[in-house]
């Protein structure tokens, strides 16, 4: 199977997993309420990391995948703080427990989050003005929580150019709604900049349009053209669908980020993976012009950031894309010891 229909299978297997979307057509907020909000946005201070090479892996909080990531060696991961686990019922309190053990433990590993904020409950009233207001103080309370605890970066929310897969359900016009994100994006800026002064607010990454995504032009025109310019710190994307060319992607954010009056802010590409497990095997596929893994780390230096997925498989399910550098009981294949092998050449 090719490695564009396998990354199509893998979304159709996560629309079908994230019951934690919900179907919001209800309302919408108005163009004002997203300006208003907007312009309230500020660039933050701190300095942007850079050379960032990590794993991105929904499984992040497990005891067994934070060893795992640990062993690759590397020294970021960008994990999911899910809202719906957090505050399972509105307004009834919050459930840390997991992931102060999850911060806790990749401290103690001396590897760096980049959290993101995501998934809209089920459970949340199907109005974006409840939500708008639930999501900020959520996002409050994760920034005062873990900023003290050494977590600064906050992506907020996944692929918000594309329904179904860390924004909203597949029955949701994404365009229509790229004003309702734009208004929690506001909402995490605001979040961040009054609870941390060493925060950092993250883009969710862009998917690639060659992957069902909205463009990231178009969807960008509505961000920007929403004056939402200075609410996020660094620019995300997912350059799937770039293999071998990932300087053509940086060269089309680039561009669109020129267009939007954006220049010159950090772009990091926060997911990117392959599921072709024999072409990644290193000793039997040594050359970067053949080898998918070797090729995104020769052309790492494209972006602020390049975050691997994933640890392991998503799914243990009949069919899922074998993304993983273990199987999903944590049987590591040969894509593990590549990994760790370019991970310590970075050094």
């Amino acid at each position: 199977m090719s490695t564009g229909r396998t990354i199509a299978a893998l979304i159709l297997l996560v629309i079908s997993l994230t019951a934690a979307q919900a179907d919001i057509v209800t309302s919408r907020p108005s163009d004002e309420e997203i300006r208003f909000a907007t312009a309230t946005c500020t660039r933050g201070t701190a300095k942007i990391a850079t050379g960032v090479v990590g794993l991105s892996d929904p499984h992040a909080a497990e005891p067994g995948v934070i060893d795992l990531i640990a062993e690759t060696g590397v020294k970021w991961v960008r994990a999911e703080f899910y809202w719906s686990e957090i505050e399972p019922v509105p307004g009834a309190g919050y459930h840390w427990q997991r992931y102060d053990a999850m911060v806790q433990a990749y401290n103690a590993r001396g590897i760096r989050i980049l959290g993101i904020l995501t998934y809209v409950p089920t459970t949340q009233p199907h109005d974006w003005s409840a939500i708008t207001n639930n999501f900020e103080r959520f996002a409050t309370a994760a920034v005062k929580r873990y900023g003290p605890r050494g977590v600064h970066y906050w992506e907020v929310f996944n692929e918000p150019n594309l329904t179904g897969y860390g924004w909203l359900s597949k029955n949701t016009p994404v365009r229509e709604f790229l004003g309702a994100y734009t208004m929690l994006l506001a909402r995490a800026n605001f979040a961040v900049r009054t609870n941390d002064p060493q925060g950092v607010v993250v883009l969710g990454g862009l998917a690639s349009d060659q992957h069902r995504g909205l463009p990231a032009e178009e969807t960008m025109d509505v961000i920007y053209g929403q004056g939402a310019r200075d609410c996020f710190d660094v620019m995300a994307f997912h350059p799937y669908g770039y293999q071998n060319r990932f300087p053509k992607a940086r060269a089309r954010i680039d561009a669109l980020m020129a267009k939007g009056g954006d220049s010159g802010k950090p772009v990091w590409f926060t997911e990117y993976g392959w599921t072709d497990q024999a072409a990644m095997d290193m000793a039997r596929n040594p050359t970067a012009a053949t080898n998918p893994m070797m090729a995104a780390f020769a052309q790492r230096n494209s972006a602020g950031a390049l975050f691997w997925f994933s640890a392991k498989d998503y799914s243990n399910k009949p069919g899922t894309p074998t993304f993983g550098l273990a199987t999903f009981d944590l049987k590591k294949r040969p894509s593990f010891t590549t990994f760790r092998t370019l991970v310590e050449g970075l050094r």
